[in-house]
């Protein structure tokens, strides 16, 4: 009887791991993908996120005259950065 109590307590952990997992891959798939600053706030880090989502909001419409290029570059790769961080403390 034991073992089967240590096979499902395993198997739960297992799952729960691949839980802890999948919201920050989903995460820094969202802010890649579609908008800096959505899977940060997904991911549990509102504050950056909702800076991130506006910066990249100005830097698209300052594209227009070149100079928010730059910044939805940086925007980009800080929301890379942070995606990364979060699979990093999930692990």
């Amino acid at each position: 009887m034991p073992k089967k109590r240590v096979k499902k307590s395993i198997r739960k952990k297992a799952v729960q791991k691949n839980k802890d997992i999948a919201i920050p891959i989903i995460a820094l798939i969202l802010n890649i993908l579609i908008l800096p600053g959505l899977g940060s706030i997904i991911g549990g880090k509102t504050h950056e996120g909702i800076w991130q989502i506006t910066l990249a909001v100005i830097g698209f419409i300052l594209s227009f005259v070149l100079i928010g290029i730059p910044l939805l570059i940086a925007v980009w790769i800080w929301g890379l950065v942070t995606g990364i961080k979060l699979i990093k403390e999930a692990q």
